[in-house]
């Protein structure tokens, strides 16, 4: 499958960096700045914290705790 944006960066190193076009520079900024805010914004670094199975008639209280250390 093609990576367009992967494309791009690569461009960017080589006509931007290399070449010195300031346009292909800019191109590759925004596309390495887009991948980073991909990888800021995945969630596959959320694990599980307890996985638990509930027999009939138990019930699940979740409750979040004040952050003391502030």
């Amino acid at each position: 499958m093609l990576d367009p944006l992967g494309y791009v960066r690569r461009q960017a190193i080589r006509r931007g960096v290399m070449g010195g076009s300031r346009a292909w520079l800019i191109l590759g900024a925004v596309a390495w700045g887009f991948r980073l805010l991909r990888r800021v914004a995945s969630t596959r670094h959320l694990r599980a914290v307890l996985t638990e199975e509930l027999r009939p008639g138990e019930s699940l209280v979740i409750t979040h705790l004040p952050d003391e250390s502030r």
